[in-house]
């Protein structure tokens, strides 16, 4: 009897180790993968370039300051790495980095325009698939190098990640600015005609000179502008749209609330009013034929002037046509571009599809674009 209570409590004993020892593996396991903040290099931009055979990867990191420093803030910097797969350059990174690189934070990857040429399908799969990139972050393409878009000292920090995302995240949308997100590029990709877009970041110098107690001689500041979009289509880079035709896109693919649009006065001199809401109802009308209907709403962009209780300086009949053929022009000229290099830029083939089902995609060909006929309305209402 005693010999088997023995046994009992050597066999308990037995699973009690292997218990404590399973937790401890655990907890150590748990404590590696959640390294303290500190331990950690958190990256809020990813920059992506082609080099040669080679996928170099330039990632803006923030390095939190320990604790008990007396000013306070965080620490940005770029760190590089590369590999002969995004998967390999990505490890990399925590290498380069001498800390655990945490790409959780990371809402914004800028590609570069080699790598947009040739190998971009490689990158996008490995950015839909990866686990570190969430499906709302943002895609720009750099005119250039990715890594020199995200090293721009910006006049409003040091951070040029962090004042992309808000050019493109912000409550109001400017027209011209055509943001799009992983999301939207693998939506884009699998309509019909697979044509997709995204804004160009173009680096310029500015002219700046910082104030205050901790100005440092000589540091000069550059802007990033994305007035210009980049046209992609399932075999890649395609074509640049310039500042008009952007501004085009933005009234057909976009709900704006912000922004201009120039126009000719009767006095002859060029004016501008501000946009407060613009959307836009694309409409099949026949066979092969569509129309967009863009409603805008809009105000004055100068101080009303009244006499004898009537607003002398209000739009007249005629400025406010030129307001509507000034944005129809912008959204004809972004369509002929992109008819041109037969490219579906507003995704009508799908239109076409849902409207008429199967039977048009059998009597279609992939160049189905260049038979359509494209028109655009444009009613302004003043505020």
């Amino acid at each position: 009897m005693q010999r088997r209570k023995g046994l009992r409590l050597r066999g308990g004993s037995k699973w009690a180790a292997i218990l404590i020892i399973a937790v401890v593996l655990i907890g150590f396991d748990l404590l590696a993968d959640n390294a303290s903040i500190v331990n950690r290099g958190i990256v809020v931009g990813l920059a992506v370039d082609s080099g040669g055979d080679l996928v170099e990867l330039a990632a803006q990191v923030i390095l939190p300051r320990s604790g008990g420093s007396a000013s306070g803030g965080n620490d940005f910097m770029i760190f590089t790495s590369s590999g002969e797969t995004m998967q390999d350059a990505v490890e990399k990174l925590s290498v380069s980095m001498g800390v655990k690189a945490s790409l959780s934070h990371c809402t914004l990857v800028v590609l570069g325009e080699d790598l947009l040429r040739t190998r971009s399908d490689m990158v996008f799969k490995h950015l839909i698939r990866s686990p570190y990139f969430a499906d709302n972050t943002l895609l720009v393409a750099a005119s250039g190098s990715a890594k020199d878009v995200l090293s721009a000292k910006v006049p409003i920090n040091d951070v040029a990640s962090y004042h992309l995302q808000r050019m493109m995240q912000g409550v109001q949308r400017e027209a011209g600015v055509n943001a799009c997100t992983v999301k939207d590029h693998f939506a884009n990709y699998y309509y019909i005609g697979g044509a997709g877009y995204m804004p160009v970041a173009v680096v310029e110098d500015c002219e700046y000179e910082p104030t205050g107690p901790n100005k440092e001689e000589g540091q000069g500041a550059q802007l990033l502008d994305l007035s210009r979009t980049l046209v992609l289509t399932r075999e890649g880079h395609a074509l640049i749209l310039d500042k008009d035709a952007s501004r085009g896109l933005s009234f057909v693919e976009s709900r704006l609330n912000d922004g201009t649009i120039v126009y000719t006065g009767d006095c002859g001199q060029e004016r501008d009013v501000v946009i407060l809401e613009s959307r836009c109802k694309l409409k099949i009308r026949g066979e092969n034929s569509a129309l967009a209907q863009i409603g805008l709403k809009v105000k004055r962009n100068e101080l009303q002037s009244v006499q004898d209780n009537m607003i002398v300086n209000a739009l007249s009949g005629r400025e406010l046509e030129r307001i509507a053929q000034s944005v129809r022009g912008q959204v004809l000229a972004c369509f002929e571009k992109c008819q041109k290099a037969d490219i579906d830029i507003f995704h009508l083939g799908e239109l076409f599809y849902r409207r008429q089902g199967e039977a048009w995609r059998r009597t279609q060909n992939k160049l189905y674009i260049r038979d359509i006929d494209f028109d655009v309305q444009v009613q302004v209402t003043v505020k």
